[in-house]
């Protein structure tokens, strides 16, 4: 298995924490009618996902982003929206995007005090697709205004590495 250390070493672009506010919507795209013919009743597959996600750190050529799993996998394919809310008003700047999964994190923490079940975070790496001109200067803007500076960045768990006691897992690309 490969380590953090060597995901470092990949990246081609420099990551950078985000500011509190950021956010990525992911849409599930989806599932064209071909594919639907053996799934089994239930979900309408053809229906597109959305769901919000604190994103962690980001760069020119992907992000990190978390969320809590309810019983469902994120699927792919899938695209996001980068957005930043504040003082109740939320911009988006990054419009849907193509991405795909490089790394996954799962960890596990106990819902409350009187409550027997667990939380799953989700700790998700992404690559971007080939964005167009206009999102990559939406991009730009987006790292500009509300990326944090990387001299800045706090150190210890849980700040754009997998959670402590949580397994990393490749995702085969």
């Amino acid at each position: 298995m490969t380590n953090i250390k060597d995901f470092n070493e990949r990246r081609k672009h420099e990551r950078f924490k985000v500011k509190s506010g950021a956010i990525a919507m992911i849409k599930t795209l989806p599932i064209k009618p071909k594919q639907t013919m053996d799934m089994s009743m239930g979900e309408n597959p053809s229906v597109a996902k959305h769901k919000y996600c604190q994103i962690i750190n980001i760069s020119k050529g992907g992000l990190a982003f978390r969320y809590i799993d309810k019983n469902s996998e994120l699927n792919e394919p899938f695209e996001l929206d980068v957005l930043f809310a504040q003082d109740r008003i939320c911009l988006t700047y990054l419009k849907n995007v193509q991405c795909k999964t490089v790394w996954v994190s799962h960890a596990s923490h106990a819902a409350g005090k009187t409550s027997s079940s667990h939380l799953i975070t989700i700790q998700r790496g992404v690559q971007f697709g080939e964005m167009t001109s206009h999102q990559a200067s939406q991009l730009d803007s987006f790292l500009k205004r509300y990326t944090i500076n990387k001299e800045s960045w706090p150190k210890g768990p849980g700040f754009g590495l997998p959670l402590k006691g949580a397994v990393l897992k490749a995702v085969q690309v």
